[in-house]
Protein backbone atom coordinates (compact mmCIF):
# COMPACT_ATOMS: atom_id res chain seq x y z
CA UNK A 1 0.00 0.00 0.00
CA UNK A 2 1.63 3.30 -0.95
CA UNK A 3 1.38 6.89 0.45
CA UNK A 4 -1.40 7.76 -1.70
CA UNK A 5 -3.90 4.54 -1.24
CA UNK A 6 -3.72 4.88 2.60
CA UNK A 7 -3.89 8.66 2.63
CA UNK A 8 -7.12 8.42 -0.12
CA UNK A 9 -8.53 5.90 2.10
CA UNK A 10 -8.14 7.88 5.33
CA UNK A 11 -9.93 10.87 3.83
CA UNK A 12 -12.60 8.61 2.43
CA UNK A 13 -13.39 7.31 5.41
CA UNK A 14 -13.10 10.50 7.53
CA UNK A 15 -13.75 13.65 5.56
CA UNK A 16 -16.35 15.87 7.18
CA UNK A 17 -18.55 18.79 5.43
CA UNK A 18 -21.71 19.38 3.41
CA UNK A 19 -22.40 16.67 0.87
CA UNK A 20 -21.41 17.44 -2.83
CA UNK A 21 -21.23 15.79 -6.48
CA UNK A 22 -18.89 12.76 -6.90
CA UNK A 23 -16.27 14.95 -8.79
CA UNK A 24 -16.45 17.67 -6.38
CA UNK A 25 -15.84 15.44 -3.62
CA UNK A 26 -13.43 13.41 -5.06
CA UNK A 27 -11.32 17.44 -5.61
CA UNK A 28 -11.87 17.60 -2.00
CA UNK A 29 -10.50 14.24 -1.38
CA UNK A 30 -7.05 15.13 -3.14
CA UNK A 31 -6.85 18.36 -1.52
CA UNK A 32 -7.29 16.79 1.93
CA UNK A 33 -4.78 14.00 1.09
CA UNK A 34 -1.92 16.63 -0.14
CA UNK A 35 -2.42 18.09 2.97
CA UNK A 36 -2.36 15.65 4.97
CA UNK A 37 0.86 14.34 2.94
CA UNK A 38 2.47 17.56 4.01
CA UNK A 39 1.83 17.65 6.83
CA UNK A 40 3.27 14.02 7.49
CA UNK A 41 6.14 15.18 5.93
CA UNK A 42 6.78 18.12 7.86
CA UNK A 43 6.71 16.46 11.06
CA UNK A 44 8.39 13.36 10.35
CA UNK A 45 10.39 14.56 7.17
CA UNK A 46 10.83 13.26 4.06
CA UNK A 47 11.34 9.49 5.85
CA UNK A 48 8.04 7.91 4.13
CA UNK A 49 8.88 4.21 4.29
CA UNK A 50 6.80 2.42 1.29
CA UNK A 51 7.46 -0.76 1.90
CA UNK A 52 5.78 -0.29 5.31
CA UNK A 53 3.11 2.54 4.16
CA UNK A 54 4.69 4.76 7.32
CA UNK A 55 7.12 7.76 8.46
CA UNK A 56 10.28 5.96 10.07
CA UNK A 57 10.45 8.29 13.37
CA UNK A 58 12.79 8.14 16.24
CA UNK A 59 11.10 9.49 19.79
CA UNK A 60 13.31 10.27 22.91
CA UNK A 61 11.31 10.00 26.01
CA UNK A 62 11.92 12.23 28.81
CA UNK A 63 14.80 10.26 29.83
CA UNK A 64 16.78 11.23 26.88
CA UNK A 65 16.29 7.23 25.57
CA UNK A 66 15.23 6.97 21.93
CA UNK A 67 13.24 4.09 20.29
CA UNK A 68 12.05 3.76 16.52
CA UNK A 69 8.25 3.97 15.38
CA UNK A 70 6.50 4.10 11.76
CA UNK A 71 3.77 6.60 11.51
CA UNK A 72 0.85 6.42 10.06
CA UNK A 73 -1.94 9.24 9.30
CA UNK A 74 -5.04 8.51 11.17
CA UNK A 75 -8.44 9.55 9.60
CA UNK A 76 -8.27 13.19 8.57
CA UNK A 77 -11.65 15.37 10.04
CA UNK A 78 -12.44 18.76 8.85
CA UNK A 79 -14.51 20.73 10.75
CA UNK A 80 -15.93 24.04 9.23
CA UNK A 81 -16.46 26.71 11.97
CA UNK A 82 -17.15 30.75 11.93
CA UNK A 83 -13.26 31.26 11.35
CA UNK A 84 -12.88 28.97 8.79
CA UNK A 85 -11.94 24.97 7.93
CA UNK A 86 -9.52 23.83 10.71
CA UNK A 87 -8.66 19.97 9.84
CA UNK A 88 -8.05 17.62 12.81
CA UNK A 89 -5.68 14.84 12.20
CA UNK A 90 -4.06 12.25 14.54
CA UNK A 91 -1.25 9.92 13.89
CA UNK A 92 -0.19 6.43 15.68
CA UNK A 93 2.78 3.80 15.49
CA UNK A 94 1.86 0.83 13.26
CA UNK A 95 2.30 -2.75 15.07
CA UNK A 96 1.89 -4.37 11.83
CA UNK A 97 5.66 -4.75 10.48
CA UNK A 98 6.94 -7.70 10.36
CA UNK A 99 11.07 -8.51 9.73
CA UNK A 100 12.30 -5.40 10.60
CA UNK A 101 14.43 -5.41 14.02
CA UNK A 102 13.65 -1.73 14.51
CA UNK A 103 9.38 -2.20 15.03
CA UNK A 104 10.31 -5.26 17.18
CA UNK A 105 8.63 -3.92 20.35
CA UNK A 106 8.92 -5.92 24.26
CA UNK A 107 5.40 -5.86 26.17
CA UNK A 108 6.98 -2.62 28.26
CA UNK A 109 7.52 -0.21 25.12
CA UNK A 110 4.67 2.30 24.71
CA UNK A 111 2.90 3.45 21.47
CA UNK A 112 3.25 6.87 20.26
CA UNK A 113 0.06 8.99 19.37
CA UNK A 114 0.76 12.42 17.39
CA UNK A 115 -2.25 14.90 17.16
CA UNK A 116 -2.61 18.25 15.04
CA UNK A 117 -4.97 20.66 14.84
CA UNK A 118 -4.34 22.56 11.90
CA UNK A 119 -5.99 25.91 10.01
CA UNK A 120 -6.44 25.66 6.62
CA UNK A 121 -5.85 28.67 4.42
CA UNK A 122 -3.87 31.48 4.06
CA UNK A 123 -0.39 31.83 1.95
CA UNK A 124 1.59 28.62 3.02
CA UNK A 125 -1.98 27.04 2.69
CA UNK A 126 -2.52 25.48 6.02
CA UNK A 127 -0.36 26.10 9.54
CA UNK A 128 -0.35 24.41 12.71
CA UNK A 129 -2.72 25.65 15.97
CA UNK A 130 -1.22 22.77 17.66
CA UNK A 131 0.99 20.07 17.07
CA UNK A 132 2.23 17.01 18.93
CA UNK A 133 4.62 14.91 16.62
CA UNK A 134 4.34 12.02 19.89
CA UNK A 135 3.05 10.73 23.05
CA UNK A 136 3.96 7.45 24.55
CA UNK A 137 0.66 5.56 25.37
CA UNK A 138 -0.33 1.63 25.73
CA UNK A 139 2.12 -1.38 25.69
CA UNK A 140 4.04 -3.40 23.00
CA UNK A 141 4.48 -0.63 20.75
CA UNK A 142 0.07 0.04 20.22
CA UNK A 143 -0.79 2.91 21.53
CA UNK A 144 -4.88 2.27 21.39
CA UNK A 145 -5.03 5.46 19.48
CA UNK A 146 -5.79 3.57 16.11
CA UNK A 147 -9.33 3.43 17.67
CA UNK A 148 -9.36 7.51 18.56
CA UNK A 149 -12.61 8.90 17.99
CA UNK A 150 -12.67 12.54 17.05
CA UNK A 151 -15.41 14.11 19.82
CA UNK A 152 -16.76 17.47 20.31
CA UNK A 153 -16.59 19.07 23.33
CA UNK A 154 -18.07 22.43 23.34
CA UNK A 155 -20.14 24.53 21.95
CA UNK A 156 -17.44 26.98 21.00
CA UNK A 157 -15.90 24.72 18.60
CA UNK A 158 -13.61 23.29 20.77
CA UNK A 159 -12.40 18.74 19.68
CA UNK A 160 -10.63 16.39 21.13
CA UNK A 161 -9.92 12.39 20.80
CA UNK A 162 -11.00 9.95 22.73
CA UNK A 163 -9.44 6.84 23.30
CA UNK A 164 -8.47 4.11 25.63
CA UNK A 165 -4.37 2.85 26.54
CA UNK A 166 -3.30 0.10 28.55
CA UNK A 167 -1.90 -3.07 28.78
CA UNK A 168 -1.96 -6.55 30.56
CA UNK A 169 1.57 -7.90 33.05
CA UNK A 170 1.04 -10.88 34.61
CA UNK A 171 -2.57 -11.14 34.83
CA UNK A 172 -3.44 -7.53 35.83
CA UNK A 173 -5.17 -5.10 33.05
CA UNK A 174 -4.52 -1.71 33.71
CA UNK A 175 -6.05 0.91 30.87
CA UNK A 176 -6.80 4.43 30.62
CA UNK A 177 -9.22 7.17 29.20
CA UNK A 178 -7.28 9.78 27.22
CA UNK A 179 -9.16 12.83 25.84
CA UNK A 180 -6.48 14.49 23.29
CA UNK A 181 -7.18 18.39 22.68
CA UNK A 182 -5.83 21.16 21.88
CA UNK A 183 -5.97 23.43 25.46
CA UNK A 184 -4.45 26.99 24.75
CA UNK A 185 -2.21 25.98 21.77
CA UNK A 186 -0.86 22.66 22.81
CA UNK A 187 -1.92 19.35 22.77
CA UNK A 188 -2.87 17.81 26.22
CA UNK A 189 -4.22 14.85 27.24
CA UNK A 190 -7.37 16.58 29.67
CA UNK A 191 -8.46 13.14 30.78
CA UNK A 192 -7.32 11.10 34.31
CA UNK A 193 -10.03 8.88 34.07
CA UNK A 194 -9.36 4.88 34.15
CA UNK A 195 -11.27 2.28 32.48
CA UNK A 196 -9.81 -0.55 34.68
CA UNK A 197 -7.65 -0.03 37.56
CA UNK A 198 -4.84 -1.86 38.73
CA UNK A 199 -6.78 -2.35 42.29
CA UNK A 200 -9.69 -2.80 41.16
CA UNK A 201 -9.97 -5.36 38.56
CA UNK A 202 -13.66 -5.72 38.90
CA UNK A 203 -14.74 -2.65 38.10
CA UNK A 204 -15.11 -0.79 34.60
CA UNK A 205 -16.28 2.76 33.73
CA UNK A 206 -17.57 3.56 30.53
CA UNK A 207 -17.41 7.28 28.99
CA UNK A 208 -18.94 9.05 26.91
CA UNK A 209 -19.37 12.92 26.34
CA UNK A 210 -22.70 14.42 27.46
CA UNK A 211 -23.47 17.09 25.23
CA UNK A 212 -25.42 19.83 26.07
CA UNK A 213 -26.37 22.65 23.39
CA UNK A 214 -26.67 24.82 26.48
CA UNK A 215 -23.82 24.66 27.72
CA UNK A 216 -20.80 27.38 27.91
CA UNK A 217 -17.67 25.66 28.62
CA UNK A 218 -16.58 22.44 27.85
CA UNK A 219 -19.77 19.35 28.54
CA UNK A 220 -19.39 17.35 30.88
CA UNK A 221 -18.96 13.45 30.57
CA UNK A 222 -21.21 11.12 31.55
CA UNK A 223 -19.76 7.54 33.61
CA UNK A 224 -21.13 4.49 33.89
CA UNK A 225 -19.51 2.58 36.68
CA UNK A 226 -20.00 -1.56 36.62
CA UNK A 227 -18.70 -3.68 39.08
CA UNK A 228 -17.63 -7.28 39.30
CA UNK A 229 -21.59 -8.45 40.32
CA UNK A 230 -23.42 -6.34 37.84
CA UNK A 231 -24.10 -3.51 39.74
CA UNK A 232 -23.88 0.13 38.06
CA UNK A 233 -23.67 3.61 39.08
CA UNK A 234 -24.02 6.83 36.23
CA UNK A 235 -23.16 10.08 37.40
CA UNK A 236 -21.12 13.27 35.48
CA UNK A 237 -17.93 14.58 35.94
CA UNK A 238 -17.57 18.10 34.79
CA UNK A 239 -14.54 19.69 33.39
CA UNK A 240 -12.25 21.07 36.04
CA UNK A 241 -11.23 24.23 34.16
CA UNK A 242 -8.39 25.64 36.73
CA UNK A 243 -6.65 22.03 35.88
CA UNK A 244 -7.70 21.65 32.68
CA UNK A 245 -8.60 18.23 33.41
CA UNK A 246 -11.62 15.68 34.14
CA UNK A 247 -10.85 13.43 37.04
CA UNK A 248 -13.32 10.74 39.01
CA UNK A 249 -15.14 12.31 41.96
CA UNK A 250 -13.22 11.36 45.04
CA UNK A 251 -15.17 7.80 46.46
CA UNK A 252 -16.42 7.20 42.74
Amino acid sequence: MNVNTIIAAAVALGTLGVAAPASAQQASNDDVAGLVKSVMDATYGQNYDAKNACWAFTWKDDQGESADYCMRPGTPQIIEGPRGKTLYLNTFSATDIRGDARYGYSQVQPGLMGAFKIKIGGKQGWIYEANDSGTDYGSAGDCGCTRARLIKLSNSGDYGWLFTSGGTWQGVTVADYSIVAAIKGRITDISKIPQVTEKAQGVKYDVSVKEDPAAKGFFPLHVVKTTADGKTEAFDVAFDTAKSMYALPPGR
